[in-house]
């Protein structure tokens, strides 16, 4: 690993924690490629732009999380969560992602949930649509809990999706996209 490489490593592990091998436990889509989609004859140089690509979004979002005091949490699921006080998954029967009725579903896709001193702090999204359900589900959280805010940018994930912030703004008065 690269001086810078082993920097970033330093940085993210406080954030996203470790995986069983002891590697960052990257958000989906942030990992570094995995080779063995690269056995072709040109898999050198893809690989290494691949690379590239992942090792600048690992950049974004360890930044990102940093600038705002993020952790990113494994029970976070949907806005259900980030109103609690509290950082635990939602039972079935409540969560609006994985649910019965996961009306959540289509805008969380790829979603990263993070904590604030130990609190469900912020939801990120990396929706590839965003259909018009969507938009009125995502005006109707806003309208239902005056805490939870929006802002919409390009973010880590890249591959043409609109990354989706809501937080809770008693928490962090402004979370900008990455």
């Amino acid at each position: 690993m690269t001086a810078a490489g082993s920097d970033l490593y330093a940085r993210a592990v406080p954030i996203f924690g470790k995986t069983h091998l002891g590697g960052v436990a990257w958000p989906y889509g942030v990992a570094d490629p995995d080779r063995s989609h690269y056995r072709k004859d040109d898999s050198p140089a893809r690989y290494k732009e691949a690379l590239r690509d992942r090792r600048a979004a690992q950049r974004v979002v360890t930044e990102w999380a940093e600038r705002f005091g993020l952790k990113q949490s494994e029970a976070g699921c949907c806005p259900v969560w980030l109103q609690r006080s509290v950082s635990r998954r939602c039972v079935p029967e409540r969560c609006t992602h994985y649910g019965n009725s996961d009306p959540d579903r289509r805008w969380l896709d790829h979603l990263t949930s993070w904590t604030k001193a130990g609190k469900p702090a912020v939801l990120t999204s990396a929706p590839y649509q965003v259909s018009k359900d969507d938009e009125a589900r995502l005006a109707w959280w806003t309208q239902e809990d005056s805490r939870l805010c929006l802002a919409r940018g390009t973010g880590w994930y890249g591959f043409d999706t609109t990354q989706i912030v809501m937080w809770r703004s008693d928490l962090i008065a402004t979370v900008d996209p990455a």
